[in-house]
């Protein structure tokens, strides 16, 4: 529960009370991690391995065979590996930069807030799937510029709800209290904003790693995302796409569903968290 905060008073935030649809966005989230994390022990086969021919249905592999005969299921626990780690990388820098920018501008008003405000604006003007492929043809589709790229995408957006947090708590009493006792912009930050805004922020941070789960998916699926021989879910889909031409469905569908479903999920957790409309993100900033 959540207690609407009063003129003077520091706001008190709880955890929503667990519901059905909360509680299955966190397991499959959980077990689609767990997976990621134990896939070397998980997967039959090395995942770039040819152990069959094209397109095999399932039977002597659990899940068929891809396009060159790679087992599908090793080739999906691998994919989850990166599509997870560019996602989780690059939208946790993302973020943690985001807020601490939106939140020092908050804070500090004047000059930097106009700056913000303005850089924000601008940057949000590019639509960012153009904005990622230019990037990426210019530089290189390496791990490193992936996570770079997504995380400066997902920057103005993350500032632009954390100031917007941070303007309404900075106004209250308990932060006007902590200046007169002259405490510093840090002490301000993480002692007395974050902690009364964690929740709202929990939930734009779900809302982020949807973002970014899709975006690494679509850069994949062009060309530009993960290189083979490597691949995460967006490539698999791009690679096994003439299964369908040959009535084999599972090697291009299932990577679909798997980023489908994890999507859902987090949607799931974003749900829960923003259960109260006290703490509803405005739909203009996400």
């Amino acid at each position: 529960m959540t207690s609407a905060a009063r003129e003077g008073e520091q706001v008190t935030i709880m955890l929503p009370r667990i519901n059905i649809m909360g509680a299955l966005g966190v397991a499959v989230v959980g077990l689609i991690v767990l997976a990621a994390v134990l896939a070397p022990a998980l997967a039959p086969y090395a995942p770039a391995k040819i152990v069959g021919t094209p397109f095999e249905a399932p039977g002597r592999f659990l899940l068929g065979t891809d396009v060159v005969g790679r087992d599908l299921l090793s080739r999906l626990l691998y994919g989850a590996q990166f599509t997870l780690l560019v996602t989780f990388a690059a939208t946790t820098i993302g973020f943690v930069l985001g807020t601490a920018w939106g939140f020092a501008a908050a804070e500090l008003g004047g000059i930097l807030d106009d700056i913000t405000d303005f850089t924000v604006n601008i940057l949000l003007s590019f639509p960012p799937l153009m904005l990622g492929l230019l990037i990426v043809a210019a530089l290189s589709s390496s791990l490193t510029v992936l996570i770079a790229i997504i995380a400066f995408i997902q920057l103005p957006r993350v500032v632009r709800v954390a100031r917007s947090i941070a303007q309404t708590i900075t106004a209250l009493q308990f932060v006007e209290a902590a200046r007169a006792r002259g405490h510093g912009l840090v002490a301000i930050l993480v002692a007395e904003i974050l902690p009364n805004s964690w929740r709202a922020l929990g939930v734009e941070y779900g809302l982020r790693l949807t973002y970014s789960t899709l975006f690494i998916s679509a850069l994949s699926f062009l060309g530009l995302g993960i290189q083979p021989p490597d691949a995460d879910w967006g490539l698999l889909v791009r690679e096994n796409l003439a299964s369908l031409q040959e009535d084999v469905y599972l090697p291009a569908l299932l990577p679909a569903v798997a980023i489908g479903i994890f999507g859902i999920a987090l949607n799931l957790i974003v749900d829960w968290l923003s259960d109260e409309e006290s703490l509803a993100i405005p739909e203009d900033l996400r």
